[in-house]
């Protein structure tokens, strides 16, 4: 039976969502930045793109393509919040959603959409007035109606922001013919590239060549795979955290306090996600931009959570053979496992969860190690893809 599947993608969603709880930002150009004084704009206002502003757009740039731009610090908390309420909504119109990203869910409405008498068409049009309705009158989506999830996702690319389009098994491959090959989901910048270097720009053009089978399947567009429901996503194989510093780090003591937040914050997530490691590994990058000037891997037999425990590990590593002039950092965690019973005799795991709660209610690094005091404390990383999330919508399962 053919499938009727629909993809909501909510319009630049990180910076709607802070105009939907500040009236002051409604209407104004805004772009939301990882904290202050960080260097790059993570996600534009509808407003701000207007003047050329995107993701990845530097503040420096962004003030002279819109001078009169507002930056604003992101809140992830905030919009891991709305997307809760989001999935809530979307859950009473299908049983079968997969969430693609923070801010992008698919939906498998083969069978509830029976229950609208306008079809999918009219059940689309509730969806999207029920989404304003309860996240905000600021808070627009775009949907995409299809038979896969490939054209449904592609086909809520096709008018934004708060459009609506519907790609039928008669109609798609005339409607996509125009569409660039670049922006095809699976179609990454190396098949872009070798696209391009056959002179196919368009999907139009891309269907006269002769392709390898799995590019050839994206350009005609028959990729045809199942939802991945909430409670079927895969566990995070890894959890990493890294940080460009503003200048270069030329002392030691630096450099390990850096080394040091960044195994305290990995852990922190570790945790949440009720998970723990076996394998810790440190990356220290100078200048010119990737030079690696130090890489280190210790792989242990008992599974922890414990930044002490990890940050010895890895500071051992680096007193081995130092390195300064370093402009970038890396911890990752791996070999992760859910989290084991400990000895009943060792306190350290009560007194961890008992920093954690205290930093859930009061704010995170309210409590903190001495050997961080007087430091800038680096906050979570900021980004839509679910990754090492995928526990925040454990709650959510379908």
């Amino acid at each position: 039976m053919q499938r009727t599947i629909l993809h909501l993608d909510m319009n630049s969603y990180f910076a709607t969502a802070e105009q939907q709880v500040n009236p002051y930002l409604q209407g104004k150009p805004v772009g939301i930045i990882k904290a202050e004084g960080r260097g790059c704009v993570i996600a534009a206002s509808i407003e701000a793109k207007k003047f050329g502003v995107k993701t990845g757009t530097t503040v420096w740039e962004a003030k002279k393509l819109c001078p009169q731009i507002v930056l604003v610090p992101s809140d992830m908390d905030k919009y891991f919040a709305l997307t809760q309420r989001m999935i809530k909504i979307l859950a009473d119109y299908s049983p079968t959603l997969e969430v693609f990203s923070i801010d992008e869910c698919f939906v498998d409405v083969t069978d509830s959409q029976k229950l609208w008498a306008g079809g999918v068409w009219q059940m689309a049009i509730e969806m999207k007035l029920k989404i304003r309705e309860e996240l905000g009158e600021w808070m627009k989506c775009s949907i995409g109606i299809s038979f896969t999830k490939l054209l449904a996702k592609l086909a809520s690319e096709m008018k934004k922001p708060d459009g609506l389009t519907f790609l039928t098994p008669e109609s798609y491959l005339e409607e996509t013919k125009n569409v660039a090959v670049s922006e095809i989901c699976g179609i990454g910048y190396a098949r872009t590239a070798y696209l391009h270097s056959r002179g196919a720009y368009t999907l139009e053009q891309a269907r006269l060549l002769k392709l390898p089978i799995e590019i050839e399947d994206l350009v005609w567009l028959r990729i045809n795979d199942e939802l991945t429901t909430v409670g079927g996503l895969d566990p995070a194989k890894s959890v990493s955290r890294t940080y460009a510093t503003y200048e270069t780090l030329n002392s030691k003591f630096e450099i390990l306090k850096l080394t040091r937040n960044l195994v305290e914050e990995a852990c922190m997530k570790l945790r949440e996600m009720g998970m723990c490691g076996r394998t810790f590994c440190l990356s220290l990058d100078g200048l010119p931009a990737g030079r690696q000037d130090f890489w280190a891997r210790v792989t242990i037999k008992t599974p922890t959570d414990d930044p002490l425990v990890i940050y010895d590990l890895l500071n051992k590593e680096y007193e081995k053979r130092p390195t300064t002039g370093v402009r970038q950092a890396g911890v990752w965690i791996s070999s992760l496992m859910f989290n084991v019973q400990g000895s009943m005799f060792n306190k350290r795991p009560n007194l961890l969860r008992a920093v954690d709660k205290v930093n859930e209610k009061w704010g995170l690094f309210t409590m903190y190690p001495g050997v961080l005091l007087g430091s800038e404390l680096i906050r979570p990383e900021v980004t839509g893809f679910l990754g090492d999330k995928w526990y925040r919508f454990r709650e959510s399962r379908l």
